[in-house]
């Protein structure tokens, strides 16, 4: 009976990176401090913008698994005013727990930069449901272009 299936080896289980930067993203987010950021210039450029770190959504993660070391890079927008340095910890501390509890493996490095300082009465608004339109005045002048524009052709 020990020859049975039960006897073979369990197998591996392979996580892929695309994964470890989601839970990673989400745990950042779990930090009191990091915000979602959504930046113009990255939807403009596409995967050209992402690839150079501009303009892209926030958080972001990326994974560095050659070797048997798994390294991450995280990238965040913080609400401002905060401490930079203790949520950066806070993050780097969360991260690696998260990725412990859900995957078994602990990252042996989270570097985390701050790309973008997003004041706080912006976020809170946002959180709200809010969104800024332009002035009247911006509109108003736009509509009036606008119908010189076909007047004229």
């Amino acid at each position: 009976m020990a020859d049975g299936p039960l006897a073979d080896p369990a197998g591996d289980l392979v996580i892929a990176d695309r994964v470890i930067e989601k839970i990673a993203a989400r745990a950042a987010l779990d930090v009191a401090g990091v915000v979602r950021h959504s930046g113009a210039v990255g939807s403009l450029l596409g995967a050209t913008g992402d690839r150079l770190g501009i303009g892209s959504d926030l958080p972001r993660a990326a994974v560095d698994s050659s070797g048997r070391a798994r390294r991450l890079s995280l990238t965040v927008a913080l609400a401002w005013p905060c401490a930079v340095t203790r949520v950066a910890q806070e993050i780097r501390a969360r991260v690696a727990d998260d990725l412990l509890e859900f995957t078994g493996d602990r990252p042996v490095r989270v570097d985390v930069t701050v790309r973008q300082l997003v004041p706080r009465g912006e976020v809170s608004r946002r959180k709200s449901g809010y969104i800024d339109l332009p002035p009247l005045e911006d509109a108003d002048s736009r509509a009036e272009t606008h119908r010189s524009e076909e007047e004229s052709s």
